[in-house]
């Protein structure tokens, strides 16, 4: 959310959108995209061979192909053709850019929610139910705790932010205490 992705990531991403819309298969081709993402992030040797400019394109190939051996069809061959390519270093900003996508198709806005303690349930549900009402959207939320914010909560979605915060609004007292000037005459 609210990042900059590289132009080239979001062309190989909107080109694997729309095969996985061809196909019908977006939210599996975004399901897998994810998994594929995350055990990369957890297996550092492959993540270090896939990026190595030593590594031979067709030894990639082998590893892309071997990791996504389950996955769907669309993500395999968009991948083979990145590694082909040699842009696979595009990998997180093609995986957010076509997260982005396929939660537009999907009618799902990820919200990123931080507040001062951890979210029960029930309120984490009350959220995604005023977000939902608000925007005609299925709230994804993605709890993050800052003891920081004091009290309230900050929203990010697409690239705004609400903030509601305790803190933003003592700064804004403070801000407004030193800026405004006292009235002529005043002993303060």
């Amino acid at each position: 959310m609210a990042e900059l992705i590289d132009p080239a990531a979001r062309v190989y991403a909107e080109a694997i959108f729309e095969a996985a819309q061809e196909a019908g298969r977006v939210e599996q081709v975004d399901a897998d995209m994810r998994d594929f993402v995350a055990s990369l992030a957890g297996d550092r040797s492959a993540l270090q061979s896939l990026l190595s400019p030593a590594m031979p394109p067709d030894a990639k190939k082998r590893i892309v192909a071997a990791l996504l051996k389950d996955a769907e069809p669309v993500l395999r061959h968009g991948m083979l053709v990145l590694v082909e390519k040699g842009r696979l270093p595009l990998l997180h900003d093609l995986s957010v850019a076509f997260a982005e996508l396929a939660a537009r198709e999907e009618g799902i806005l990820d919200v990123e929610v931080t507040t001062a303690i951890e979210l029960g349930a029930a309120d984490a549900k009350r959220i995604s139910k005023r977000i939902q009402d608000a925007t005609g959207l299925v709230a994804r939320l993605d709890q993050k705790v800052d003891p920081g914010i004091i009290g309230g909560l900050v929203l990010r979605a697409r690239g705004v932010l609400l903030d509601a915060s305790v803190r933003r609004e003592l700064e804004e007292i403070h801000r407004a205490m030193i800026t405004t000037p006292l009235p002529v005459g005043s002993d303060a």
